[in-house]
């Protein structure tokens, strides 16, 4: 019997390649694989689904939190939607 976990989606930010802000995305996972949203332009890419995706999205979470160090305006990225472009 194999058992399927039910798995929301994963907010995270990180910068987008098609609008060129750092904003919230949004990864929803369907099957093996995921869709990763922009929250601010709606761009989307395709992931493939793993199980330690969550896990590396945590890790780009991580980075993501040690870039606030030198850009403390990041750490405003609080909920979808939210955008910064910092030049």
């Amino acid at each position: 019997m194999i058992i399927v976990k039910e798995v929301g989606p994963i907010l995270h930010r990180q910068k987008c390649s098609a609008c060129g802000y750092y904003t919230i995305y949004s990864a929803v996972p369907a099957g093996d694989k995921a869709t990763d949203t922009c929250t601010h332009c709606g761009h989307q890419v395709e992931l493939v689904w793993y199980p330690d995706l969550r896990a590396a999205l945590k890790s780009a979470e991580r980075t993501f939190r040690d870039l606030t160090e030198l850009f403390p305006e990041l750490g405003e990225l609080q909920k979808p939607g939210d955008h910064i472009l910092l030049e």
